[in-house]
């Protein structure tokens, strides 16, 4: 076998594995390299009767979705590999010997879809769950030689590190959507900002007032302002709280769409106790900065609108505009969106809200006794 072909073969694992992108295409070069007829990458959770396809090829569309939804549990392939250490590769399945002693497994799975041998490889196997790749020959065809099992082992490594990996981003994901969630319904804006004003956290109501109405702008989890000295100003009071010098620091952002400033305190004390912001990668060390409106007359977040009105993302950021004293212009501009858009989204709001007019809107969000919750 060429070593060239399993070279560029762990390099594919690389390029395309990283946040499971497209092991479709992974797994079509491993058919290639080993004479398969077709594979799978499948994700198990036993205790839970969970049971995914990763990635495939080679077999019909309808097999990944007949698989989680009510063939996986006839796999024989994954109970037997399940009982073996992680990093095995072995030829696993004879249909021959399969007919007899698994014979749901024969009927539904091998039979249909013309597979006689399968091969395996153990990517992870541990208490939480299981991930394994099975590769396929026909049953007119023969079992995968010693040599052919040899490649998959060279494999098992650049697997197990890509999927450690993406374990890592999910564990990351998991904290900032749990965190993401608890701070949407604090009925002030908060943004987790490090000394070099990288965004690491931002609620919905922050969200709504990080925009260029207000004098703020977000680019690629980047915090600006439209003026210079502003922006100085305000990366100097977030060193100053990260350094000790201060617990506490405020003030008013000025804009120059003539609108009344933001009012900003950035602070480190209440994030010490915060565990979800530590991680494995070492992340630096937050600022939290509050941010709130003078003219605010709202004190309801985009979660509570969400959840009361059945309101969508960019309805909920329009009507709390709205209660802030944005006109629909200043909406549209700020959202670099059209004005016609705007439009739309507030007929919907309306007819969510049970409402007539922008009036009567602002005036019962204002008035509603939800308001009050934080």
């Amino acid at each position: 076998m060429k070593e060239n072909a399993i070279l560029d073969l762990i390099d594919l694992i690389y390029e395309r594995g990283f946040e499971h992108r497209d092991w479709d295409y992974v797994l079509e070069r491993l058919c290639e390299t080993l004479r398969a007829k077709s594979a799978g990458l499948f994700f198990i959770k036993f205790h839970k009767n969970l049971y995914r396809v990763l990635g495939s090829y080679g077999v019909p569309s309808d097999f990944s979705p007949e698989y989680q939804e009510k063939l996986g549990v006839h796999d024989a392939t994954g109970t037997i590999m399940k009982a073996l250490p992680e990093g095995t590769a072995l030829g696993v399945i004879d249909h021959k010997t399969s007919k007899i002693d698994y014979p749901d497994f024969y009927q539904k799975l091998l039979l249909p879809n013309n597979v006689g041998y399968i091969s395996a490889l153990n990517i992870c196997n541990n208490t939480e769950y299981f991930v394994g790749i099975g590769i396929h020959r026909g049953m007119d065809q023969e079992q995968f030689s010693d040599n052919e099992l040899k490649v998959l082992s060279r494999l098992y490594p650049h697997f197990r590190r890509v999927f450690d990996f993406s374990d890592i981003l999910e564990k990351l994901h998991e904290k900032e959507e749990l965190l993401s969630s608890a701070l949407a319904k604090v009925p002030l804006g908060i943004i987790a900002i490090d000394a070099d004003m990288r965004i690491h956290f931002i609620n919905d109501l922050a969200a709504s007032l990080a925009n260029s109405v207000f004098g703020l702008d977000i680019k690629n989890k980047q915090l600006f302002t439209d003026q210079t000295a502003s922006q100085k100003q305000i990366k100097a009071k977030i060193q100053s709280v990260l350094d000790g010098q201060v617990s506490a620091s405020s003030l008013q952002l000025d804009n120059n769409n003539n609108m009344t400033p933001l009012s900003i305190t950035i602070t480190n004390s209440s994030i010490q106790g915060l565990e979800i912001l530590k991680d494995e990668l070492n992340t630096p060390n937050f600022a939290l900065m509050y941010i709130s409106h003078p003219d605010f007359c709202s004190h309801m977040s985009l979660g509570v609108l969400k959840e009361v009105y059945k309101l969508t993302t960019s309805e909920a950021q329009l009507a709390l505009a709205l209660t802030n004293g944005l006109s629909l212009q200043d909406y549209a501009d700020s959202k670099n969106i059209s004005i016609q858009t705007v439009r739309s989204q507030l007929k919907s709001v309306f007819n969510k809200v049970q409402v007539n007019s922008q009036t009567e809107l602002v005036r019962t969000l204002i008035m509603s006794s939800f308001n009050l919750l934080s």
